[in-house]
């Protein structure tokens, strides 16, 4: 067992591999979403570059890249549906029961963030998971 995880990093290390560049062909503001013509991608082969595209296509930026610059994919994400200090519905569901309650967002995300949010009513602090609608599901 100690001579094959002696041997591991070697293994990959001898793979080729090949990483895309993704580079922006203008400036990108914070908040852009991202279209087919606003990125330039080199890979390997047209279908891996059209696979990181894809992977691309329809984020928003999380901060600003210039013209000509790498696009790290840190600076991309799920476009914003919540807005940190919105007010925002909750759902709560238990089996066949469900609670809706109102609340404020205390951080910002896109769908399938999870975010604080505090209660209107009781003033507690919960976390939530932001649905496609905007809505905020409720886990315990």
């Amino acid at each position: 067992m100690k001579l094959l995880s002696l041997l591991l990093p070697f293994v990959f290390l001898s793979s080729p591999c090949f990483a895309a560049s993704v580079t922006a062909k203008q400036t990108l503001q914070r908040g852009t979403i991202i279209q087919s013509g606003d990125l330039t991608v080199e890979a390997d082969t047209e279908e891996n570059r059209q696979d990181v595209l894809e992977g691309y296509l329809g984020k928003e930026m999380k901060r600003t890249v210039y013209a000509g610059k790498k696009v790290n994919p840190a600076y991309v994400g799920n476009p914003i549906l919540v807005k940190r200090n919105s007010l925002i519905s909750m759902i709560y569901r238990f089996g066949r029961l469900e609670i809706t309650a109102s609340g404020r967002a205390l951080d910002e995300g896109g769908e399938g963030d999870i975010i604080s949010i505090m209660n209107l009513e009781s003033r507690k602090r919960i976390h939530g998971i932001i649905l496609p609608s905007g809505v905020v599901e409720v886990r315990t």
